[in-house]
C-alpha cells in the first residue's frame, strides 16, 4: 500500500533517547501529552534603489527545538534533564512522626540516625507547641530522654494521650533512587526518536510516522511546577536540535506501511 501524500495528525508519539556515545537506548516515554518542533531561520536582504526594496534575501541560522511534555515523572529523563546520574541505594531523610504518650513515655515509630532534631508539644489546631529538651541526664520538668526508639519524659509534665511532634533523620531501604541539582552539571545530548501515527487524508488508513533528532541537547533551564489543585504535575523536556556532525541533517521524518516491513 503506497503511504500518503497528504496526511493528518493527533498524536503526540512515543520518544525514545539514545546515547550518542553508545547508540543503545536510555529511556522510552510511552505517556506524552504533548510533543513538538519548531524550526526557524533567519533572513537578511539586500535592499536598494527607488524605495529601498528587498532585492536579494539570503537565509542562514538554522535553529529547531523538540518540546516534549510527559504526563508522568520519568527518573531516568529527568537524570538526563539535570546532567547527573540516578543513584539506587539507601540514604538518609528527614521523617516528621507524631507521637502519642502514655504512662509518661512515647515510641518513636522508626529508628533514628543520630540525635533528633526537635520534639515538640502538639496545640489542639495540630501547630507546633513548646519544644522538649533534651536531657543530658535524668529527664526533669521540660525535657526528655531517649534510649534507642523510646522516650521518657518527666514525671507529670504529659497526661496520657497527649500528642507529641518528633523531627529526625532515619535511613531509607537499598531502593530508593536520589537525584541531584548540582552547580556543575548539565542537561546532555542525546539521539532522539519519535514514533506517531498519521492517517491518510484520502484513504482514511493509519501509517506509522517516525522523527528522528541525532542531536538534542537538553535546555539548562527547566521548571517542577507541584500544586494543590487542577491537572497533576507534568514533565516538560526542552531540547536544543543540533546539526548532526556527518550532514546537515537537523532532523528527519519518515512515513511508512509496518504492514510492509519484511
Amino acid at each position: 500500500m503506497a503511504t500518503p501524500n497528504r496526511w493528518a495528525i493527533r498524536d503526540a508519539g512515543i520518544a525514545t533517547f539514545y546515547s550518542l556515545s553508545t547508540g543503545k537506548p536510555v529511556t522510552t516515554l510511552r505517556t506524552l501529552k504533548t510533543s513538538g518542533l519548531e524550526t526557524t531561520g533567519e533572513t537578511v536582504y539586500s535592499r536598494g534603489g527607488s524605495g529601498n526594496a528587498k532585492l536579494v534575501g539570503f537565509s542562514s541560522n538554522r535553529e529547531s527545538k523538540l518540546t516534549l511534555q510527559d504526563a508522568v515523572f520519568d527518573n531516568k529523563a529527568l537524570a538526563m534533564l539535570t546532567g547527573n546520574n540516578l543513584v539506587e541505594g539507601a540514604t538518609g531523610v528527614v521523617f516528621i512522626d507524631t507521637l502519642t504518650v502514655a504512662s509518661n513515655a512515647a515510641a518513636l515509630s522508626k529508628a533514628p540516625v543520630g540525635n533528633l532534631a526537635g520534639v515538640y508539644e502538639l496545640n489542639v489546631d495540630g501547630t507546633l507547641g513548646d519544644e522538649i529538651a533534651l536531657a543530658t541526664g535524668t529527664a526533669t520538668t521540660g525535657q526528655y530522654s531517649i534510649s534507642g526508639k523510646n522516650l521518657t519524659f518527666f514525671s507529670g509534665d504529659f497526661a496520657d494521650g497527649k500528642k507529641l511532634a518528633a523531627y529526625y533523620r532515619v535511613t531509607t531501604d537499598a531502593s530508593a533512587k536520589t537525584l541531584k541539582v548540582t552547580s556543575d552539571a548539565f542537561g546532555k545530548t542525546f539521539k532522539v526518536v519519535l514514533d506517531c501515527i498519521v492517517r491518510d487524508e484520502f484513504t482514511k488508513e493509519d501509517y506509522a510516522a517516525q522523527i528522528t533528532v541525532p542531536n538534542a541537547k537538553f535546555e539548562d533551564a527547566f521548571n517542577v511546577a507541584m500544586a494543590a489543585t487542577g491537572d497533576p504535575a507534568v514533565l516538560d523536556l526542552k531540547l536544543e536540535v543540533l546539526k548532526d556532525p556527518l550532514s546537515s541533517d537537523m532532523w528527519s521524518l519518515t512515513i511508512y506501511d509496518e504492514n510492509d516491513i519484511i
